[in-house]
């Protein structure tokens, strides 16, 4: 799956793994371009942002397509990326996403929004960086 096929806006989840063990977030993609950036909303524990930069970490996300149709891509980067003042982050990848299942791990995010308010969220973003 290239990431010009990934849906604006999507639900996803980034886990970071090192040493065996690891921590899923849940994010929600809000842009893509040049078919290899994939731009997603902060990820906030106790109203701080969580770093993705780390040096050593195994980094992956998983984005769902449809109800139970999910896309994973494997060694990712992941930035801090500012625009017009407002913090996003910036996934980068050089390969192809592969068919995948839904993360069995729990999430570390602190978020309790609905899905309407994630995605109302998304959208209020999109605007920002097209704007």
């Amino acid at each position: 799956m290239n990431v010009d096929d990934i849906p604006v806006p999507s639900a996803a989840a980034i886990r970071v793994s090192k040493e065996g063990k690891s921590a899923v977030f849940y994010t929600t993609i809000i842009q893509k371009t040049d078919n290899k950036y994939i731009y997603a909303m902060p990820v906030h524990i106790d109203k701080k942002l969580v770093n993705f930069e780390a040096k050593g970490c195994l980094k992956e996300l998983n984005i769902e397509f449809a109800p139970f149709e999910f896309y994973a891509w494997r060694n990712i980067s992941i930035i801090k990326f500012v625009e017009a003042g407002r913090t996003y982050l910036r996934i980068k990848t050089t390969t192809p996403g592969v068919k995948s299942m839904p993360w069995p791990d729990k999430a570390l995010s602190a978020r309790k929004e609905k899905r309407k308010e994630v995605l109302e969220d998304a959208y209020i973003a999109e605007e920002g960086m097209q704007g």
